[in-house]
């Protein structure tokens, strides 16, 4: 089950949060994670309120996911599965595939058909079951970018003093804002980027070769 067009839907088309919202797959260093990003009006909506709404569509997909018929979910499967299976459009999308296998030292160039053998054999339970577990027991990075000036509605007159100039003109310095709404106080503030990652324990590079 594939979550770009349920998010775009309950984030985007309901909630119309914004013109920019995509859920994205990562892998920071060989551990996996996602996404979701919303870019929405700074006069609109605070980035505490679209906090918000992006739990809420969270738990709605999990629902979503645990009710799915065995149909659906089928048709979900087969429809990756036949996607892994494509050949590549052009040399260069399959050196560029290759090329990440050597890059990241782990050599696996026929992850697609491993994935694929995989995926014949995963279940619903097993998707709804991580999914969940997931969601409960993971760390979560939360990051607002909000913009400050006349275009937010900001008072000329509190226009920060501090501010340096760059080939794009004006640039103003990062300011942390203060943890206001009442569903973050449990949250871990991070005032000082450098001071928080230095007390993080470092990991070494996590190699996926199955």
């Amino acid at each position: 089950m594939h979550m770009e067009e349920p998010c775009f839907d309950f984030l985007r088309t309901k909630e119309t949060l914004g013109y920019q919202v995509y859920p994205t797959c990562r892998n920071t260093s060989g551990v996996l994670g996602f996404s979701v990003t919303v870019e929405s009006q700074a006069t609109k909506f605070s980035s505490e309120f679209v906090e918000q709404k992006i739990e809420e569509f969270l738990l709605s997909f999990g629902e979503r996911l645990a009710s799915l018929s065995q149909e659906t979910f089928g048709a979900q499967v087969t429809a990756l599965i036949k996607l892994k299976e494509c050949e590549d459009a052009h040399l260069g999308e399959e050196v560029d595939r290759n090329w990440f296998e050597v890059l990241t030292q782990q050599y696996v160039f026929d992850r697609l058909s491993r994935e694929v053998e995989v995926l014949k054999v995963f279940t619903q339970e097993e998707l709804v079951s991580w999914f969940l577990e997931h969601r409960s027991s993971s760390r979560k990075l939360s990051v607002h970018v909000v913009g400050f000036g006349p275009q937010e509605n900001d008072p000329p007159d509190l226009t920060p003093a501090d501010s340096a100039s760059s080939t794009y003109g004006q640039v103003n310095e990062l300011t942390f804002l203060p943890v206001l709404a009442p569903a973050l106080r449990e949250a871990t503030p991070i005032s000082d980027i450098r001071a928080f990652t230095s007390s993080l324990p470092l990991h070494p590079y996590h190699k996926i070769l199955s």
